[in-house]
């Protein structure tokens, strides 16, 4: 009975530190875009910003920013948020280019975002009008998995209304500057994302098999203010 106790612990803690150096070299690609709208049928997307997070450690080397001409015109009411003109989009890099850059530096990585169903979306369409591809990345929503993590008390009571990008940054005691632009929204985000990475560490030395179940982006429901609990410990 012993022999088999001391089989099962080592098997279990070899698993573990197997796990734990894979999870290790495992990337994400945080991103964010700007758009001319919400309109999913009408409008485009007019900036991409990403960059690469290696489990907790965010890559400055490995940024991602363009901002590009997506053949529309944006609304008065979006430019007012962004600050994309007109005339700066139309002289942007066509949205070709743009897309097959962001397809080569994506590769095969999980993509994170706020809200990340809604830059999935309109990235989707993109990439099949303007390349043929077919856009279906594995991607976690750090709005989700914040909800998880507040409904179990490891984030203060005082932030359960939270959904914005920069409430929930406050929640993390994150400071921000300013908002919606491409690469800074990706940088919160990827700030945000670390600090939840750390709670479920302490959660689970398997954090990724956790955070990957709970953060899918389509069973969120956010839109509505719900969202659909999809595991338990």
């Amino acid at each position: 009975m012993v022999l088999v106790e001391f089989l099962y612990m080592f098997s279990f803690f070899k698993k573990d530190k197997i796990e734990s150096k894979l999870l290790k070299k495992k990337e994400f690609v945080i991103l964010d875009t700007e758009l001319t709208g919400l309109n999913e049928r009408h409008d485009s997307v007019i900036s991409i910003g990403a960059i690469v997070i290696k489990e907790r450690s965010i890559l400055l080397g490995e940024i991602f920013y363009r901002v590009l001409n997506p053949h529309c015109k944006p609304k008065d009411e979006t430019v007012l948020i962004h600050s994309l003109t007109s005339t700066e989009l139309e002289q942007s890099p066509d949205i070709k280019l743009i897309l097959k850059e962001f397809f080569d530096f994506l590769k095969d990585r999980t993509v994170v975002g706020h809200f990340i169903d809604i830059d999935i979306k309109f990235l989707k369409k993109e990439f099949k009008k303007w390349l043929n591809i077919e856009f279906n990345p594995e991607a976690i929503d750090t709005y989700i998995i914040f909800k998880w993590l507040l409904e179990r008390g490891l984030i203060p009571k005082k932030f359960k209304e939270a959904k914005t990008l920069p409430e929930i940054a406050e929640a993390f005691e994150i400071k921000i500057d300013t908002i919606h632009d491409a690469l800074y929204d990706a940088f919160i985000t990827a700030q945000i994302f670390q600090r939840e990475i750390a709670l479920f560490q302490q959660l689970s030395p398997s954090w990724f098999d956790f955070i990957r179940k709970i953060g899918k982006p389509h069973v969120s429901g956010y839109m509505f203010g719900q969202y659909e609990k999809t595991y338990q410990f």
